[in-house]
């Protein structure tokens, strides 16, 4: 199995190399990634994949039909780069779907886009942006607007999404753009304030404040004037994002949770709580942000935001100073079969613990570990902070302080959140 593997995977790596060459090779930044990862890495593993799965649907795509039969082979060789992906790496799942949807009905149709959609989703949840663009654009070119308007929106605005997290201004503007056209020409106006919530996010994400709350405001109106809870919930989202990054965490948890009541999809409504906990941690109100993690890791759709809702937990010990629990998390996701990135923040995060109650030793051997894992899985930002952590260690200055004194008085709209994630945990937990 090893060698065959090997065999295989150095096969893909010698394709990526001739056809670097083109400048129109589809797919060329999941070539670029292969290339910059250490060979037969988890990462490596899930990218060649998700390459195999991608160049798969092009070939039905380009056909129009099944594949010639004689083709066996790179089914087989597709199912088996799927294995070869981590049993605990939540890519494997999605890309599973998207293969056995796409081999059923032997054409790209709505069902195996949506199966897309969602591997594009869990690499944009892991910070993969580039990948996530490459497979968002995918679903755009192969959704027919004339058919499904509301598939070919979703998929520009999912475009537009990753590529301005990418850094990728010109190919976020072009994708939401072109959804905005679709949606106008179809006379479909939730599709069109649904497009204003992906640019108003642009100039958040541009710091231009006063113009992307001037959007949100307006679509907020219009979407709860029409009955379009779905975005009017989106635009809270964002709008709530906008004040945490002013630094006003108590408007930013009334807006959130008015978000929180509106949103269906479930991979949507785990977005805004991880956002609630997160200006409950930065308001000190620690028992509030556990309240709001509690719920992700008892009811989150997916394995991915169940570990980061652990690890979230396993910090909020660690800030106060409750060592026992911060063991008991760590060991839980030290048995979980953890992907790439969370694996790197796990490490990040058991190293910085372990600084904050004075285990030196134990925090530099996490904290390297961190940083050589990291690198090795092209997770940047993480090596940066773990080998920032370091120095602070062998410098002995602690990482972090260990506790935040909660405020004495909180304001009502404040509490009646916290009432309410309150409660929702309790129905959480009574239900698992």
């Amino acid at each position: 199995m090893k060698q065959a593997f090997l065999k295989r995977a150095q096969s893909g790596i010698f394709e990526a190399s001739n056809y670097a060459q083109n400048p129109m090779i589809r797919h060329q930044v999941y070539f670029d990634t292969l290339g910059s990862l250490q060979e037969d890495s988890a990462s490596w593993r899930s990218v060649f994949a998700g390459l195999s799965v991608l160049r798969l649907v092009d070939s039905y795509a380009d056909n129009g039909s099944s594949i010639d039969p004689a083709s066996w082979a790179q089914l087989h060789s597709v199912r088996s780069a799927i294995e070869d992906v981590s049993d605990g790496d939540p890519i494997r799942g999605v890309l599973s779907t998207v293969l056995e949807e796409a081999t059923k009905r032997a054409v790209i149709d709505e069902t195996v886009c949506a199966a897309l959609l969602a591997y594009g989703r869990a690499l944009d949840y892991e910070a993969s942006w580039g990948l996530a663009t490459d497979v968002f654009s995918t679903v755009a070119k192969l959704a027919r607007p004339e058919k499904n308007a509301k598939l070919a929106v979703e998929a520009n605005v999912a475009v537009g999404g990753a590529a301005r997290r990418n850094g990728d201004w010109e190919a976020s503007a072009r994708a939401y753009s072109q959804a905005a056209y679709i949606a106008d020409t179809l006379g479909d106006h939730k599709g069109v304030l649904t497009v204003q919530v992906g640019i108003a996010n642009t100039y958040l994400a541009k710091g231009n404040f006063p113009h992307a709350q001037a959007i949100l405001d307006d679509v907020i109106v219009q979407a709860g004037d029409q009955g379009f809870d779905e975005v009017k919930g989106m635009a809270l989202h964002s709008r709530a994002s906008l004040a945490q990054r002013r630094g006003e965490y108590a408007e930013g948890l009334k807006l959130a949770y008015e978000a929180l009541g509106l949103t269906e999809r479930p991979t949507e409504k785990d977005q805004v709580l991880e956002d609630i906990g997160a200006m409950f941690t930065e308001l000190g109100m620690y028992d509030a942000a556990r309240d709001a993690h509690l719920i992700l890791a008892s009811t989150a759709q997916t394995k991915l935001v169940k570990w980061s809702a652990t690890l979230n937990l396993m910090e909020l010990a660690s800030l106060e100073g409750k060592e026992e629990a911060f063991g008991g998390y760590a060991r839980e996701l030290s048995r979980e079969p953890l992907n790439a990135w969370v694996r790197s923040h796990y490490l990040l995060f058991l190293g910085e613990g372990f600084a904050r109650f004075g285990r030196s030793e134990a925090a530099e051997d996490a904290l390297r570990e961190a940083s050589t894992f990291a690198e090795a899985n092209e997770i940047h930002q993480i090596a940066f902070k773990a080998q920032s952590a370091l120095s602070n260690v062998r410098s002995t200055a602690r990482v972090g302080s260990t506790f935040t004194t909660p405020p004495t008085w909180v304001p009502e709209d404040v509490g009646t959140v916290i009432r309410g994630i309150s409660d929702l945990r309790k129905a959480a937990v009574a239900a698992a």
